[in-house]
């Protein structure tokens, strides 16, 4: 059994402008009972992800991404990708660039899981006054 190749392209064509998109489109694109987790948690069910990129797109001035590479073996995909993203109170509303990648698990023609890999720090806490000093200077000991 493979991926149908409709839910790949609409998954690509959504986060590519992802700040475009109406949250109906999340209704349609992933299953009732969808989970989606990513480093900052869980959310079960297409109405909660609807609910929660509502919230995270309430105030960026722009949230897309460049898909880099899409791998798929039956119902699971992989996409990596660079977001661009821009927040007002962030960097001075500067656009940024976070490399991440996607695992996904299709069930008919939509979302029933999907995991998202990124570095947390890289996105949001490297850029928060105290707390990015101390991240950057973590990361700074770590390095060879």
């Amino acid at each position: 059994m493979s991926t149908p190749s409709g839910v790949i392209d609409r998954f690509v064509q959504y986060y590519v402008a992802l700040d475009n998109q109406p949250v109906s489109t999340v209704r349609t694109l992933y299953h009732p009972a969808a989970r989606l987790v990513d480093p900052f948690g869980e959310h079960q069910g297409s109405e909660a992800i609807a609910r929660y990129f509502e919230h995270l797109l309430a105030n960026v001035r722009q949230c897309r991404f460049d898909i880099d590479k899409i791998l798929q073996q039956g119902n699971d995909f992989s996409v990596s990708w660079i977001m661009r993203w821009a927040h007002p109170r962030i960097k001075g509303g500067e656009i940024l660039s976070l490399p991440g990648c996607s695992m996904v698990t299709s069930q008919g023609e939509t979302v029933i899981y999907q995991r998202d890999y990124y570095d947390a720090g890289e996105m949001l806490y490297e850029h928060l006054p105290i707390l990015g000093w101390a991240v950057r200077g973590v990361k700074r000991r770590v390095r060879v």
